[in-house]
């Protein structure tokens, strides 16, 4: 970095604002000016500190082209479908069982805390999430699921008929099964029970963001969340959402 030699201010003289910010800025003699302090580099410093002219990180600033930052949660999430509901009513905590989940609209889905984000990007960025959730339902019926998928922004990520559809949802169905008959006694038909190894399942799962085809994410504010939805004759979905984090990276400007 070159010697700042910058204007001198003499007693009793009212400098000018010109000569003010020469101090600060110039384009024409940058010897001369403060914003050196801030990274200027001049042609000894190409030529001999950086023969290849590549900047790379010891010469950035801290957050500068990165970051991230995480959510997580430890108690267990009950959830329980209210029939009497209405799809309008789920972002209030009003929770609706549904019959076809897939078709399902957006807003009967139901955020999870310590699933969800809500994060800053200081420019255009590329943005990769991760998480971990574990989830399980006291379904009876193979045909009785919870959903849990990722949402981008208040939208369903990879609606389109694509792979990646299928990539951002996870389902838990029957948990429920009865112990097998002894003689004529068909009493253990009417008592299932949750059976240990159908507990739970995990999922720890992770996004690029933007899909293939899409741009990335634009500067300012941005969230993720994991959202549950289940069907209408499943009592409950239990869930412990482990983490969600975001790390992001600079995108090229246009």
């Amino acid at each position: 970095m070159p010697l700042v030699t910058f204007i001198d201010f003499v007693d009793g003289n009212i400098p000018s604002g010109e000569g003010i910010l020469e101090n600060f800025h110039s384009t024409f003699s940058p010897p001369n000016a403060l914003s050196i302090i801030n990274g200027y580099l001049d042609f000894d410093n190409l030529k001999d500190g950086l023969s290849d002219r590549s900047v790379t990180y010891p010469y950035l600033q801290a957050h500068s082209v990165s970051g991230g930052k995480m959510v997580a949660g430890t108690a267990n999430l009950d959830y329980f479908a209210h029939q009497g509901a209405s799809e309008a009513q789920a972002v209030s905590g009003i929770y609706q069982g549904r019959t076809l989940l897939e078709s399902s609209k957006k807003n009967a889905y139901v955020a999870i805390p310590g699933a969800s984000i809500q994060f800053y990007l200081p420019f255009k960025a590329y943005v990769l999430l991760t998480w971990q959730v574990l989830w399980t339902n006291d379904s009876n019926d193979d045909d009785k699921e919870s959903h849990i998928r990722l949402f981008i922004d208040g939208e369903r990520e990879g609606e389109s008929d694509t792979k990646d559809d299928f990539c951002n949802v996870r389902r838990v169905r029957r948990t429920m099964f009865a112990t097998d008959p002894v003689g004529d006694d068909t009493k253990f038909h009417r008592d299932p029970y949750l059976r240990d190894r159908y507990k739970s399942r995990y999922w720890s799962g992770h996004q690029w963001l933007p899909l293939p085809g899409k741009v990335p994410l634009a500067k300012g504010f941005h969230s993720a969340s994991l959202r549950v939805i289940q069907s209408k004759d499943v009592k409950q979905t239990r869930i412990r959402a482990r983490s969600m984090k975001v790390m992001f990276f600079k995108a090229k400007d246009d």
